[in-house]
């Protein structure tokens, strides 16, 4: 599209003169557009003044010349600053540090990367209460703008801990067995089979409830890991008050967390599995896990699904389905990082860890979508919206 075009040239200029001072005429110019027009489209779409990312951009691209050996004060005047102090205090209040502890390597900063704008699909969510008031995803698809970034994953990492932690539970509910997501039910797939005596792993536990399902299946250990100690806390309070212990890391998936290898007899992940920022490695960790002839089992957003909309009574595509890009995009009050990745991927990502897929399921639960009178349910009968995935170690 070529709004699209131009503001991405508008933000190359931008960025090509981080060092001097962007002229926002000029840069509203590739928009063909004013200055304050210019201004107010950025704003709406990124939820941020165009100055306060051209501040955090600088204070990010400033890290690399701290770390190259540059003098703080010449840095200071090179991105606008009156003195050395002033751009002190703007660093710490971007970066947790001070300038000068940035020539540590090892310190964690918050890096704010470059942006660029493309049309996505992103996934709005609809949520129902059960009798415990304890919210479920039963999932949506809606048209909205979102931002690209580029594969940090740190930086991605950091968005979603943030989210996750602070207005997950909120804002996207939380997902668990016996539903693998919307429209698909373990009570009519019944992948597990048999857990009584079995020991089993979830990756991203949340609150519980899904270690909890299977607990009272008579799992005999319960163990989960999950990004952020929130829900790990949120967990532990859970399963005690269903008088059920379980082992709860805090680790993100794509780190060595100190799990037992050859142990598990299922690993399963209800709507986790698709936040890794790094699939190989994740699945190859998983395989570790688990026993040969070992069940891996996991749901996600079916990726065709983030591509179609329904209008007028009508599906229509609205996003490439082979675009795997990282996309930023605004949820309530809290920002997320996403890539809605092939099914071919996943499948190719499973083989190549040394897994043979047992079943696939995309079908929508028509007993389930009976129970919803909704533009959703109707696009969930026409396509699917939710795969789940199981699999075998060899």
């Amino acid at each position: 599209m070529d709004w699209q075009k131009q503001m991405n040239r508008a933000m190359e200029y931008i960025e090509n003169n981080l060092s001097g001072k962007p002229d926002y005429n000029t840069a509203a110019q590739y928009m063909n557009c004013s200055e304050w027009e210019f201004r107010r489209i950025f704003s709406f779409l990124t939820q941020i003044p165009v100055s306060e990312y051209i501040r955090r951009r600088r204070l990010t691209v400033a890290v690399s010349d701290i770390r190259n050996g540059d003098k703080i004060i010449d840095i200071a005047q090179r991105y606008g600053y009156e003195s050395q102090a002033a751009f002190a205090r703007a660093f710490r209040q971007l970066h947790g540090v001070a300038p000068s502890h940035a020539r540590d390597k090892g310190i964690m900063l918050n890096q704010f990367p470059p942006l660029t704008f493309k049309l996505v699909l992103m996934e709005g969510i609809a949520v129902e209460r059960d009798v415990n008031q304890r919210t479920n995803i039963i999932g949506a698809g809606e048209v909205g703008y979102a931002v690209s970034v580029d594969l940090d994953r740190e930086t991605i990492h950091k968005t979603n801990k943030l989210f996750w932690g602070t207005k997950g539970n909120q804002v996207l509910g939380a997902t668990a067995l016996p539903l693998y997501g919307a429209f698909v039910s373990e009570e009519t797939c019944r992948f597990f089979d048999e857990v009584a005596g079995k020991k089993v792993l979830e990756i991203g536990c949340g609150s519980g409830h899904s270690l909890q399902y299977l607990g009272e299946r008579r799992a005999s250990e319960l163990w989960g890991i999950d990004i952020t100690r929130e829900q790990i806390n949120k967990a532990e309070q859970h399963l005690k008050t269903c008088n059920l212990t379980a082992k709860l890391i805090c680790s993100s998936m794509e780190e060595e967390c100190g799990l037992p290898e050859d142990y598990f007899d299922f690993v399963y992940s209800v709507y986790g599995i698709g936040w890794t920022t790094d699939l190989d490695g994740t699945f190859r960790r998983i395989a570790s896990y688990l026993k040969k002839g070992g069940v891996f089992i996991f749901s996600w957003s079916h990726p065709i699904h983030k591509c179609v909309a329904a209008e007028d009574d009508m599906l229509v595509f609205k996003k490439s389905y082979f675009d795997e890009s990282w996309y930023s995009v605004s949820v309530g009050e809290g920002v997320l990082s996403l890539s809605d990745r092939k099914l071919s991927t996943y499948i190719n990502a499973l083989a190549r860890s040394g897994f043979v897929i047992e079943q696939l399921i995309e079908e929508s639960d028509e007993d389930i979508i009976k129970l919803k009178d909704n533009s959703f349910a109707k696009k969930a009968s026409m396509l699917p919206v939710t795969f789940v995935m199981k699999a075998i170690k060899r």
